[in-house]
């Protein structure tokens, strides 16, 4: 033994000098015509990722060598291996070649393979066979599995099958070289046996022995971690997972058994065969644990390896391995996971099936075959770009098509499976063999294989919601070096590509912009089923921008809104919304109206483009898009107050007008759904809108004021008709008697009918001197209510002869001091009141309080000038305002009154209610008539 570790240091220091010249045979003498075995442990003669020989023999100098592994992954075992010897000729030398490439090949279509010499001979036979006649003959020993039949156990550092070595007599050993072939019965598949004279096993075993105890007593007590798995059934590899030692140290784990966590629950194997060779692992050693006997690794049962790629969990000790979601088969080929990768069509595969396999279970992952120097390099990641992405129309039985990420190779030609895509959280490596892509070259990442049309295509069972309006993002990674190049999609940018149930379109990107497909450029026999794609062609053509019109919008139950276009022109229209999120879709020639729906409901036209399902569900303020008029951009704001009103809570839809129309609704009952009144795709027909001008008793619409229209002046004591004078385009003005029959300080309305009209429709036209201004209807103390009115008149008005009123009782106005003399309280911060008078000046404001309150609570704006009055009784302010009631201040005019300011406006066409919550209060906004919920503001007590 110390001979021939004093040979193997020769041997190094002459290969430092003449790596070329010197010699495999490195070590051992006095080689005879007999073959010699030599048993090698502890020792590694080369180091390195790159394998060149794969042959099982050498010869040179006259001497053949038959090895257990491959000439290259010899020279790199540093643990259990052997070679056996004998001076020859060349000629023999062919001949066991031809015998060991006999052994991946079915047995029945070749001759039977036999030599021999002096004190040796050698055959092949099928596996069973052998297997049947070994078992007739005596056995002294074996070494088989790394393990002698004594229990010495051997370790080595590739997870591969040795040949299996027996003694059968003294004299005579065998040496059984398996198959590499994973498919088919082992059974069936031919072995090359070698039997020769045996050497001094026990010398073997105690240079086994003093190795193993030296590992032993320098070892690092720590575990394995996962290098490589695979799961599928269909597939020659089975199921494995692949453990590495990552180290320069032999390991020694301080665990003996794999807990394995699924579902929420732990499994554990243990087992003495895996606890034997899992006792010391030796630098950058592997560990295969598979349910496939061919392997020859440590077995271990089908359902521990059940979970392999679904997000299970696998403990040795603690090391722990969180599995992640991966496909092993994507298409017809299959992939392994892998921890440090190189290109599928460069990694070095011991193991041969005719699948399509990328993968090397057993052996370091980061292993290359030595390539050609005319080999096609790898594609780079950032040279790959993607052109076109369609979501699929495989939802739809009658033309399911596949769902698709188009590229183009925009570098130099080269070869795909140096890349992986990361898509979803998923891996997905481009080819398991070399996949030479041209320069400039398309090429498709589908769901499934579009059969027919000659595409250069790879299935991938990536997965895609039916509807999708972006690009999903994505990258492409170096499977070596692990430079990445990513796709990330702009979350502002989306594409309508579904009309009614199908998607119609994919998003082509041409120099980087994004655009629904266009028509030009996309595959005619697609096309003609209404499809705009073109899958393996990348289409340059320039896209053009459509302007357009907003005709209809429905904000309520099944919202959706109509754009209008003119002419046969095609093209893209983009429109953009408040939050900055744009929108394309496609126009289509001749097209005039086209809907927009965030839902399939049946209330809609036949055409219909599908918006995503939330773009409704938050507050719609604005369109922006290239007007069809001006070619200009335009923005149409939505006030949420203003839509809930003009579509009446979203019983009908809205049709934008000009300013200060801005909408007006559609007259039109709903085909499809009963209640509402809208025209998804149709013809449009809407009301008459009539708005009142800043000057008193001028007006504008949006159609024209006929004979039709019948107009009043007053309020619910008198009206009197009138008629209008037309201004020129749609505006108009009243033609007022002279005088009116009206008080001057009445307040009077304007009462607009016609059949066009959703609602009659009345306008404040005068106000009275006082007008109230605040209301705060349910306080949190119910006796805590107050009213809060100015003068804005010119002249004092005394409140004395004023009347409050409410929907069922009126009351009188009285100072407050001259109801409580003994009470003077006081406002917000301090501020007091005045308390003993009712004239209110111009300019001024006063209270109207509950007589039974206290500490009211009252506004920033209370100043100490204000009068505090409350009511004569409790039949009104007194006995609660309720929320959203109608409030009237009334003037006596001898045993009547007449109507002065009045919040509500019950007596016009256009009464309304604000409701609001406990402890809120209303406030009329600066110089607004309140006729519209949007004149009022709402605040809370606590501010």
């Amino acid at each position: 033994m110390r001979k021939q570790l004093l040979l193997f240091i020769f041997f190094l220091l002459c290969r430092c000098q003449n790596k070329e010249e010197i010699p495999f045979l490195s070590f051992g003498d006095g080689f005879t015509d007999t073959p010699k075995l030599e048993f090698q442990y502890g020792s590694i003669e080369e180091t390195g990722d790159t394998i060149e020989n794969t042959n099982y023999t050498s010869f040179d100098s006259n001497v053949i060598c038959i090895h257990s592994l491959p000439l290259s992954l010899y020279k790199r075992e540093l643990g259990g291996k052997f070679r056996i010897c004998w001076k020859t000729n060349e000629s023999l030398f062919q001949k066991w070649n031809e015998g060991f490439s006999l052994l991946e090949k079915d047995f029945l279509e070749y001759p039977n393979w036999n030599l021999s010499g002096k004190g040796w001979q050698a055959s092949t036979i099928e596996f069973g066979k052998w297997k049947k006649e070994s078992e007739e003959l005596d056995v002294l020993s074996s070494w088989d599995s790394q393990i002698w039949s004594g229990g010495l156990v051997t370790y080595q550092t590739l997870g591969l099958p040795h040949p299996t070595l027996i003694q059968r007599t003294v004299e005579v050993c065998e040496v059984v070289f398996p198959s590499h072939n994973l498919a088919g019965s082992e059974n069936k598949q031919r072995t090359l046996v070698f039997e020769f004279p045996c050497p001094n096993l026990e010398e073997i075993a105690e240079q086994i022995e003093t190795q193993n105890e030296k590992w032993l007593a320098e070892c690092d007590q720590t575990e394995p971690v996962v290098s490589e798995l695979f799961r599928h059934s269909e597939s020659s590899y089975q199921r494995f997972i692949e453990w590495e030692n990552p180290k320069d140290r032999v390991l020694c784990p301080r665990f003996s058994s794999i807990d394995w966590e699924l579902d929420g629950s732990w499994k554990s194997f243990q087992s003495d065969l895996f606890s034997k060779r899992t006792k010391l692992i030796l630098p950058r050693g592997i560990l295969l644990l598979s349910d496939e006997s061919k392997y020859h690794g440590i077995p271990i049962p089908k359902d521990f390896l059940v979970g392999l790629g679904t997000n299970v969990r696998v403990r040795f000790g603690d090391s722990e391995y969180r599995d992640s979601k991966f496909s092993f088969r994507q298409g017809n080929e299959f992939f392994t996971t892998q921890t440090h990768s190189v290109s599928c069509r460069n990694q070095f595969n011991f193991w041969k099936t005719e699948e399509i396999f990328c993968g090397n279970p057993g052996l370091p992952n980061s292993l290359e075959k030595k390539e050609n120097e005319d080999t096609i390099p790898g594609c780079k990641p950032d040279q790959i770009q993607i052109t076109e992405f369609y979501p699929g129309n495989h939802f739809d039985s009658e033309m399911p098509l596949p769902g698709f990420f188009e590229f183009q190779n925009t570098g130099k030609t080269c070869d795909g499976s140096s890349l992986n895509w990361f898509f979803d959280h998923s891996i997905y490596p481009l080819s398991a063999g070399e996949w030479v892509l041209p320069t400039g070259s398309i090429f498709l990442l589908t769901r499934k294989r579009w059969a027919g049309l000659e595409l250069l295509e790879k299935e991938k069972p990536f997965s895609l919601p039916k509807l999708s309006f972006q690009i999903p993002s994505f990258y492409f990674e170096d499977r070596k070096t692990k430079l990445k190049s990513e796709f990330v999609t702009s979350p502002y940018h989306f594409h309508l590509l579904r009309i009614q149930e199908k998607n119609r379109f994919s998003i082509q990107v041409n120099l980087k912009n994004e655009s629904p497909h266009p028509r030009v450029g996309s595959s005619p026999f697609l096309s003609s089923y209404g499809f705009q794609i073109s899958p393996g062609n990348a289409n340059e053509s320039l896209v053009n921008q459509i302007s357009t019109e907003l005709l209809e919008y429905h904000p309520g139950p099944s919202s959706f809104f109509d754009f209008g276009f003119s002419g046969r022109e095609e093209g893209v229209v983009s429109f953009e919304r408040e939050n900055g999120n744009r929108y394309s879709f496609w126009k289509p020639s001749g097209t005039e109206i086209l809907t927009l729906v965030a839902d399939p409901a049946g209330c809609f036209g036949e055409t219909n483009y599908r918006l995503p399902e939330d773009f409704f569900n938050h507050q719609f303020r604005s369109l922006r898009f290239q007007n069809l008029n001006s070619d200009a951009q335009v923005t149409i704001t939505f006030d949420p107050n203003v839509i809930r009103e003009k579509s009446m809570d979203g019983t009908r839809s809205l049709h934008p007008e000009p300013n200060p129309i801005f909408f007006s609704r559609s007259l039109v009952p709903s085909l499809n759904c009963a209640g509402n009144f809208r025209s998804p795709g149709q013809r449009k027909e809407r009301s008459l809108e009539v708005e009142r001008l800043p000057s008193a008793f001028t007006y504008l619409s949006n159609l024209i004021l006929d004979q039709q229209t019948e107009i009043l002046i007053g309020n619910g004591s008198e009206k009197v008709s009138s008629i209008l004078q037309p201004l020129g385009g749609n505006s108009y003005q009243l033609q007022l008697e002279s005088p009116l029959p009206h008080f001057p300080e009445e307040q009077i309305y304007s009462y607009f009918s016609h059949p066009k009209l959703i609602k009659s429709k009345s306008f404040l036209e005068r106000k009275g001197p006082v007008q109230i201004e605040a209301i705060y209807p349910n306080p949190h103390q119910s006796q805590n209510e107050w009213i809060y009115l100015c003068n804005r008149g010119n002249d004092p008005e005394d409140l004395a002869s004023y009347l409050v009123e409410d929907e069922g009782n009126t009351d009188e106005l009285v100072s407050y001091q001259s109801r409580f003399p003994s009470l003077s309280p006081l406002g917000s911060g301090g501020r007091s009141f005045q308390y003993n008078s009712t004239i209110l000046n111009p300019g001024r404001c006063a209270w109207i309080v509950d007589p039974d309150g206290k500490d009211w609570f009252l506004p920033i704006f209370q100043k100490g000038s204000d009068l505090l009055l409350t009511v004569r009784t409790t039949s009104t302010i007194g006995n609660g305002i309720s929320s959203g009631e109608f409030i009237q201040l009334r003037k006596k005019q001898g045993s009547k009154s007449i109507l002065i300011s009045s919040f509500g406006h019950k007596e016009s066409f256009s009464p309304l209610r604000i409701t609001v919550a406990t402890g809120e209060f209303l406030w009329l906004k600066s110089d607004a008539l309140g006729m519209s919920l949007s004149d009022f503001e709402i605040f809370r007590e606590e501010f």
